[in-house]
C-alpha cells in the first residue's frame, strides 16, 4: 500500500512539475521611469570609473545607462545628456579658471588620448557656440575657436557630441567619460586673457604700442618670412644671408618699440602667453624655451600638468622670444636627426638617453651664447636704453609676482648620455642665432 501511495505522488509530481520562484523582469520602460536624477548620476559615476581604470569592464554599465537613454521620456532623463551637459558646463568652469580652447585641447592629448582630444575640442566648438564667442570674444580668444573650428568633422550640437536615446556606442561612451573625468580633475591655471564672464566689460586702457597691421606687424612678418627661410634652407651660406637681415630688422624692431612705448608714458604694457610644449621630450624643449626667455627679458614659468610654458614680459619681447625658440627649436630637431642618422653614429644615438642629453646640452649652450649676445649688445648701445628696460623689467616682475604669488625655482638631477651632450653642444655652437632678439 505504501509503495502504491508513493508511485502515485511521484506520478503527480511528473505531470506537475514544480518551478523555483523568478520575480518577472520589468520592461525597460517600467524599471527606467522609477530611476532619480541622483541615481541617474551615480550610474554615471561608475561608469566613469570603469571607463578610466578598466574600459574593457565598462561595457555592463554602459548597456545599462543606455537602456536608461532609450526608455527616458525626456532628455534631462537620458544618461548621455547628463554626461554632455556637465561637460560643457566644465569647460565653461575651465574658462574662467584660466584655461584657454588650445590650452585644454593640448592638455586631453597630453593627459589622455588622440581620441579624448578630438572629443573635448569638438564639445570646446559647442561651448562657444552656446557662449556666443564668435561675437562676444576677444581676438586672441576667437583666434583659437578659429584654429580649433578648421577641420573636416562638423559639430551640429550637443547630441553630436553623445548621442541620446541609448543610441551612443561604447567607445563613444568611453571617450566623453574619461574626457569628463580630465575635466573634473582639472588644476586652476592663471588668467592671462579675459575669460566669457568679463567680455563686454570695459578693460584697463593698452598701452600706445602699435597695433596690428602698423609698421610693427610689418616687420614682425617681414622677420617671421626670414627666419623660416634660414630654417628650411640646406645652405649654410644662405642661411646666413636670410638671418643677418633678420637680426637688423629685429635689432632696429626691439630698440624702436621700446623707446616708442617709453616716450608715450604711461603704465607699462605687460602680456602673459601661454606656450603649448608637444611631447616628446617636453621638459627639455621647455629647458631651451626658459634660456631664451631669460636672455629677452622676460619670465617662464613650466606648469606640468598643462605641459606649457608661460612666458610674461612686454608684448614685443614675448613675441620675439616665441619666434626664437621656434626657429631654435626647428634647427635643433634638424641636428638631433643629422646626429643620430649620419656618418659615425651609432644605434644609442637614436635613443631616448641621447636625445634628452643632446636637447638638454643644446639649451645650456643656446643660454651661453644669448648671454654673450646680450653683453655684447648693451657694449654696443651703451646705457641710454637702461632706464627703459629697468621701467620695462619693474614691470615685469609686478605681473610676475601677481600671476604667480607661490611659484618656487628648481632642478632637477638627472644622468645624462655623454655622447649625446657632446652632440648637443655642438649643435648649439653651429646654430643661427637672431642677435637682434636679444638685445638688451
Amino acid at each position: 500500500m505504501g509503495q502504491n501511495s508513493r508511485e502515485r505522488r511521484e506520478a503527480r509530481r511528473r505531470s506537475h512539475p514544480r518551478t523555483a520562484h523568478v520575480e518577472p523582469r520589468p520592461s525597460a520602460g517600467a524599471a527606467r521611469a522609477e530611476i532619480s536624477r541622483d541615481e541617474i548620476l551615480a550610474l554615471i559615476d561608475q561608469a566613469l570609473r570603469y571607463a578610466v581604470a578598466a574600459p574593457r569592464s565598462a561595457g555592463l554599465r554602459i548597456d545599462l545607462l543606455n537602456e536608461i537613454g532609450a526608455a527616458a521620456p525626456r532628455r534631462e532623463q537620458d544618461p548621455a545628456g547628463h554626461v554632455v551637459d556637465e561637460v560643457l558646463a566644465r569647460i565653461g568652469g575651465a574658462w574662467e579658471n584660466g584655461w584657454q580652447p588650445q590650452d585644454l585641447v593640448h592638455v586631453a592629448r597630453r593627459r589622455a588620448s588622440v581620441a579624448v582630444s578630438t572629443w573635448i575640442r569638438r564639445a570646446v566648438i559647442v561651448e562657444a557656440g552656446r557662449a556666443g564667442a564668435p561675437a562676444r570674444a576677444p581676438e586672441a580668444w576667437s583666434d583659437q575657436i578659429a584654429a580649433l573650428t578648421k577641420r573636416r568633422d562638423r559639430v551640429d550640437g550637443p547630441d553630436a557630441l553623445l548621442s541620446p536615446g541609448g543610441r551612443a556606442t561604447v567607445p563613444d561612451w568611453t571617450i566623453a567619460l574619461i574626457a569628463l573625468d580630465l575635466l573634473r580633475g582639472l588644476p586652476r591655471s592663471q588668467v592671462l586673457v579675459p575669460p566669457p564672464s568679463l567680455w563686454g566689460q570695459a578693460q584697463p586702457p593698452r598701452s600706445t604700442t602699435p597695433r596690428p597691421g602698423g609698421p610693427a606687424s610689418k616687420t614682425l612678418t617681414k622677420i617671421r618670412a626670414l627666419l623660416a627661410k634660414a630654417e628650411s634652407t640646406e645652405f649654410t651660406a644662405e642661411a646666413e644671408a636670410f638671418t643677418a637681415k633678420a637680426q637688423d630688422l629685429m635689432t632696429r624692431h626691439a630698440i624702436d618699440e621700446a623707446l616708442l612705448a617709453d616716450g608715450a608714458g604711461g603704465s607699462v604694457e605687460v602680456r602673459g602667453v601661454r606656450v603649448l610644449i608637444h611631447h616628446p621630450y617636453a621638459l627639455e624643449k621647455a629647458g631651451l624655451l626658459n634660456v631664451i626667455a631669460k636672455a629677452n627679458r622676460t619670465r617662464a614659468v613650466w606648469f606640468e600638468f598643462g605641459s606649457s610654458v608661460t612666458l610674461v614680459g612686454v608684448p614685443t619681447d614675448v613675441e620675439q622670444v616665441e619666434m626664437l625658440f621656434t626657429s631654435m627649436l626647428v634647427q635643433a630637431t634638424k641636428a638631433l636627426t643629422r646626429a643620430g642618422d649620419g656618418p659615425g653614429s651609432r644605434g644609442s644615438d637614436r635613443s631616448s638617453a641621447f636625445r634628452r642629453a643632446f636637447l638638454s646640452a643644446y639649451a645650456a649652450r643656446i643660454g651661453e651664447r644669448l648671454t654673450a649676445s646680450t653683453e655684447e649688445a648693451a657694449a654696443t648701445y651703451g646705457t641710454d636704453l637702461v632706464p627703459v628696460f629697468q621701467r620695462q623689467g619693474e614691470a615685469v616682475e609686478g605681473e610676475f609676482e601677481r600671476l604667480f604669488p607661490h611659484v618656487a625655482e628648481g632642478s632637477r638631477r638627472v644622468q645624462l648620455d655623454l655622447r649625446g651632450w657632446e652632440a648637443g653642444t655642438a649643435a648649439a655652437e653651429e646654430a643661427i642665432l637672431p642677435a637682434g632678439m636679444v638685445e638688451s
